[in-house]
């Protein structure tokens, strides 16, 4: 990977933030007195952006050398997919509210671009997931996932009830509202929230959480990936609905299966040295091993 940037792009979209001003208009300083430095947006920031920032299509940003995702955790799975194939490493910049996985704040951001061209940085490889969608043999769908796949009921259907297979043995059947299956990066997301566990990045394995299942005795499973396989399936002759990254919605109708497989793709993130997943655990979740006095 090159340690000198010199085509940049932003990935971030259009809201009310003052941050992402702030960010933009730093950015924008910064390449005045840089000038062998390049830096192209996402068109879903015209309007926002000033020279020398130039304004082009998402196909415009798949030959960048960095992206900067400028948002929250949403914005950075954007950039994900925008990076998908193209080997293209990305800094989160925090300009949403918990923002996990953004290494740098905007405050500052001036100085993290002065490290960035210093070459004062690592990188993270993220392990992503392969989803194939079929029926019988023929595959109706794929899809690269950095976060998880979420099955969920296809209305007006509340709650799902499907049977997962591991390895090509019957592991059980989910009765819940829906389930997940994440990513040691998807298991901060909605994961977290539904009660399933933490998963350090370098870990090559999957989570499968239930959202509020059927069964007390059922708990969030973590399974290795790793030349192994999931499928899962309708146990009912019911629709299914797939969402992947929370962008792409897929409806898998009875008699059909989702094949789940480590990807060989991975997601690269750029890691500043004050930065790491620890450090975030403690930051943004405010883990301090202490209660809080009043």
């Amino acid at each position: 990977m090159k340690k000198f940037f010199e085509k940049i792009g932003i990935v971030g979209f259009k809201d009310k933030s003052a941050d992402l001003v702030s960010a933009l208009e730093q950015i924008s300083a910064w390449a005045e007195s840089h000038p062998k430095v390049c830096f192209y947006a996402l068109d879903s920031l015209k309007g926002l952006v000033k020279k020398p920032i130039r304004v082009v299509k998402e196909s415009g940003l798949s030959n960048m050398d960095l992206l900067l995702a400028i948002g929250g955790d949403g914005t950075v799975l954007s950039a994900a997919h925008i990076a998908l194939g193209h080997g293209i490493p990305i800094l989160g910049v925090n300009a949403g509210r918990v923002g996990f996985l953004a290494e740098s704040r905007v405050e500052g951001l001036s100085k993290t671009l002065d490290d960035l061209l210093a070459g004062e940085f690592s990188t993270r490889e993220r392990m992503m997931i392969d989803a194939a969608v079929y029926n019988g043999r023929k595959c109706l769908c794929k899809q690269t996932v950095l976060n998880e796949v979420h099955i969920r009921a296809h209305a007006p259907d509340r709650m799902v009830n499907v049977n997962v297979v591991y390895n090509g043995t019957n592991l059980t059947e989910y009765w819940a509202d829906s389930l997940l299956i994440s990513t040691p990066t998807g298991s901060t997301a909605y994961n977290l929230a539904a009660g399933g566990p933490i998963i350090h990045p370098a870990t090559p394995a999957v989570v499968l959480t239930p959202v509020a299942p059927s069964s007390l005795s059922v708990r969030p499973l973590v399974l290795s990936l790793t030349s192994k396989k999931l499928q899962i399936a309708s146990a009912v002759d019911r629709p299914l609905d797939l969402v992947f990254d929370g962008r792409f919605t897929y409806q898998m109708n009875p008699g059909q299966h989702v094949v789940l497989a480590e990807s060989k793709a991975v997601t690269t993130f750029i890691r500043m040295r004050h930065t790491g997943f620890v450090g975030a655990l403690r930051e943004k979740l405010g883990w301090t091993g202490k209660p809080k006095l009043a």
